[in-house]
Order: C-alpha cells, then structure tokens, then sequence
C-alpha cells in the first residue's frame, strides 16, 4: 500500500452531516487525511496518481451490530448443511452425503443444520430417525430458529440424560405422549447439556472458519461488527488472526453469560472467569468491553418461547431466564466496570425486564456509563418505547428477517418499529444475525427499512442507522462510522447510486470493493484478498 492513496471522481456519501457529500479521499497510513472536491484539494493532490472512481457511490463501511462470526464459519464451511424444508428422509440423505459428517473432524460428533420441525412428519420428528442411522456416532442437529436442536440416542448418552431429567427453567425436553421418555428434540436451555458435551474443534479449524467470515463481510461491505457470541476460542482465534494481519475489521467482541450453547460449551463460572479477565484478550482490532446475555427465547413457531405481555399488562415471567433482580446486579457490575450489555429479547416482556433493570442501575450508577442494548428490539410495548432513549439503551434491530417471505416468519411482520423508534429519539443499530440468515448482506435489510409503510425512515437516517449509529453503540465514534479527516479509511465502493434509484432497487445493491483502513479487502473483479 502506498504511504499516500487518492481516490477520486466518485459520488462520495460521507456519512458527516456538515460536509455529506465529496467527491475526493486522501488517505494516509490508514487514515483519511482529507475529504471533499478535487476542485478544492488541487494542493494536495496535484501530480499524484490516483485511483478514478468513475462516478461510482462511495459511503462508510457497514457495521454489524449483531453478527455471530465463528458460528458461521464453522455452520457453513465445518459442518453438515440440509437443503431448506427438508422432509425426514431428505434430512437423512443430505447428512449421510456430508463429506464433512464422514471425515469425522469433530471427535466422531455430526453437527448438522437447519431442520424445520413443519416439514418433517411429526411422527419422525424423533431420536429413533437418527439411530437407525447414526447408532453409534451422536449427532446434534439445528433447527431453522438455533434456538432448538434435535439429538440422537448417542448424544443423549454421553450428555448423561435419561427420561428422569427434569426440565430446566427456561427450556423443555420433548417427551413422547403419555410417557417420560426423550424424543430427542430439546427446547431452548434443555440443549446445554449436549451442547457442553460436544468437543472443541482444533484452533487451526477456528481460525479458517473465522478467516472465511471475515471474508464474507468484506464481500458485502462490512468494516466493523459486533459479534454477539464470543467465545474463549474466537477470541484466541481472533488474536491468533490479528497477530499475523489477517483480521481486516473492527470487532466488538461480546462476551457471552449466562448462556452454555452459543459459549461453545464453557460453563456459567467459566464464563464468568473470561469476562473478568476481558482485558487479556485486547487486540488491534478486538475490543472485548462488551457482553452478551439471553433474556428468552426466539419468537418464532413452534414453541414460541419469547416473553410476551398479556392484555392484563403482565410480563409472563416463565419464558424470563434471567430475573430482574439478578440482571440488575449484573448491570451494575458490567456498568460500573465500562461493559456494555447487550440483552437478547424476543418479546415485549425480555424488553420490559430489561428496561426496568437498566433503570434502577441508571438510578445507582448514574448515567455516564456505557450505552447499553436490546439485542433484536423487533417487539418493545407501547408503554415501553419511549424509555430507551432517557435510559440511553440502544434499539439494535435484528434479525434483519422483516422482508424473509417464509410462512415461519409471518409473525414477526408487526414488530421493528424503525419510525416510531426513530421519532422517539431512541438510538438505533442494524443487524444482520447471520447464523439465521445465508450471508451477512444487509442492503435487501435497508430497503426493507425504506419500504415498511409506516415504520418507513428515510435513506440517510437508515444509512445513519447502518454506520455510525453502531460506531456510537459501542464508542468508537471518533474512529469510524463516517467519511472525516482523521478517521479510519474504511468505506465501499457500490454498483449504483443508492440516491438515485427506486426503492425496490436497493436490496439488489452490490459491493464492488471494500476497503479497510486504506487498504483493499474485497475487490468484486479479484474476490475477497
């Protein structure tokens, strides 16, 4: 990279409302050194190459604001993938045809995903399909929500479960009608005990799984990210990453509590020993002052395991899994040490819970610290919207799945309320939870900002919401989100100008390069670097 880089003659959407649109950036060891028109930097710039930009749009790079990196790299490229509505046989077909199910990388362990428990025949739905197959080897298999899983007779075994199990709070083992005995299918937390049981794969694994994610947010336009599952074996890998100058992308790493399934198996004290050595894992480019916690479930059929608010005005606290008391402790904790939380809520009473906590912390710490986050925010009560802003608590919508067609997701059309939010003066952020999602592209996500009727906001608010209201979010504003002198180079460079086409054109929106402070990580001619 040269020490001074120009690129010039583009629709440069800057992202900073005193100066939104250039048409030059001057880049320097990373950093934009100046931005605006050619006709105004001839000093600067005169006798210089410089790459012509052809009028193409040029904005910030994209932040993630709840992104689940490793998970990803390991669904997509180290484990077992069945086709979308597979019936019981089709699931069958499509592990047994698994290269990686048979190279055995995980300790002899298939990890398998996504089934829909709607297109397989309920009475297959069931262990005795997987060990007619599978008697030997335990198999662990996802299904379209990541919030259930059904497990084989092995699984089961090594995990040390029996039918006299008993449910755990905020989950439930699926039982054949009239019996105790295990179907195999585990509910939300009834998942821990296989998912501790399950091994850890190799570090060099981890790394290529991270190392092809990071790729894939390059691809479409992604400069910084908060990943919402951080583990201790991201971290390593994402240091290992970093270490050797292979980690292209900001990265908020959320610490995970409270959860043993997206931890990778680590149990709630050794969950609790990572965060507070946090600091140990710093890195260039991976900021661990960030956690993550689950309040319910997913609100997504079968089971719908969100907390919802009844017409009584009442939080059904059976699906809260975490209670008020012991988030507030928590809150207080992590806020007076810097840590930002961000609480997973599905429903309206994860919402509530979570607010009411941030309240009373507010109340014994004050409110200088952190922002802190409703991860998702599809479903806030009409009581409650007005709360986030005064609290100072970040609506991060995700999952990016109001415009998914599928008959599943149906229910989720009346949530993410980005207009009502917005005119509130609530902070919001955009994710894209890729895990759910085949690809971390978020353009078809901002047109269906664009195109939600009423909740509709308009281009430069959701461009807002997309970059720097996530640089905000986790208090890297000063380094990233927009187009300024003295920031990060991190910004991409697109195949039409968002400005100038129909609404119902955006989410066709592609990257044809990304580049990451100065430097060019994914190039639509080259592929990802």
């Amino acid at each position: 990279m040269d020490k001074k880089t120009i690129y010039t003659n583009g629709r440069i959407f800057t992202g900073n409302p005193s100066q939104p649109w250039a048409d030059t950036l001057l880049i320097e060891n990373g950093r934009l050194v100046a931005v605006g028109f050619a006709s105004d930097l001839q000093q600067i710039i005169k006798g210089r190459a410089a790459t012509d930009l052809k009028q193409k749009m040029v904005m910030p790079g994209i932040h993630d604001a709840h992104i689940h990196l490793l998970l990803s790299g390991l669904k997509f490229g180290f484990e077992c993938r069945i086709r979308p509505n597979a019936n019981s046989k089709q699931l069958i077909e499509d592990i047994c045809d698994c290269r990686k199910c048979k190279s055995g990388t995980l300790s002899g362990w298939v990890i398998a995903g996504e089934y829909n428990p709607f297109a397989i025949e309920k009475s297959h739905l069931d262990r005795k399909l997987l060990d007619e197959h599978f008697p030997d080897r335990p198999v662990f298999i996802s299904d379209y929500t990541i919030h259930n899983a059904l497990v084989n007779s092995k699984a089961l075994e090594i995990a040390g479960l029996s039918s006299d199990v008993t449910d755990p709070h905020g989950g439930h083992f699926v039982r054949r009608e009239g019996s105790s005995e295990l179907t195999g299918e585990l509910v939300e937390r009834a998942r821990w005990a296989v998912s501790a049981a399950i091994p850890e794969y190799s570090s060099d694994i981890y790394e290529d799984a991270l190392r092809w994610s990071v790729s894939m947010a390059h691809r479409y336009g992604i400069t910084s990210v908060q990943e919402a599952s951080a583990s201790l074996p991201e971290l390593k890998a994402l240091k290992a990453l970093d270490s050797i100058d292979e980690l292209n992308l900001h990265v908020a790493a959320h610490l995970v509590w409270q959860e043993v399934t997206f931890s990778g198996g680590a149990s709630l004290e050794q969950q609790d020993d990572l965060i507070s050595r946090h600091r140990e894992h710093l890195t260039q480019h991976v900021d661990t002052r960030f956690v993550k916690c689950w309040l319910d479930g997913a609100p997504l059929p079968p089971y719908f395991t969100e907390s919802r608010i009844d017409n009584e005005n009442k939080i059904d606290l059976s699906k809260i899994v975490i209670s008020e008391d012991d988030l507030t402790a928590a809150l207080i904790r992590f806020d007076r040490d810097g840590l930002t939380l961000k609480m997973h809520c599905a429903g309206e009473g994860a919402a509530r819970v979570a607010l009411n906590a941030v309240e009373r912390m507010r109340v014994h710490n004050g409110n200088l610290g952190p922002f802190h986050e409703i991860a998702h925010a599809g479903f806030i009560h009409v009581e409650d919207r007005d709360r986030l802003a005064g609290l100072r608590v970040v609506a991060e919508m995700s999952p990016a799945l109001w415009h998914n067609t599928s008959p599943e997701f149906e229910c989720l059309r009346t949530g993410f309320k980005f207009n009502t939010m917005h005119r509130l003066g609530t902070h919001v952020t955009v994710g894209s939870d890729w895990i759910i999602t085949e690809n971390p592209n978020l353009f078809p996500a901002l047109q269906g900002m664009l195109l939600r009727d009423t909740e509709s906001v308009d281009l430069e608010t959701a461009l807002f919401m997309m970059t720097m209201a996530g640089a905000q979010a986790v208090g890297r504003q000063d380094e990233f989100g927009s187009l300024e002198a003295g920031k990060s180079a991190d910004f991409i460079v697109l195949d039409r100008n968002l400005f100038e086409i129909a609404k119902n054109e955006v989410g066709d929106t592609q990257v044809l390069q990304t580049v990451f402070k100065g430097k060019t990580v994914y190039s639509a001619e080259a592929g990802s670097r």
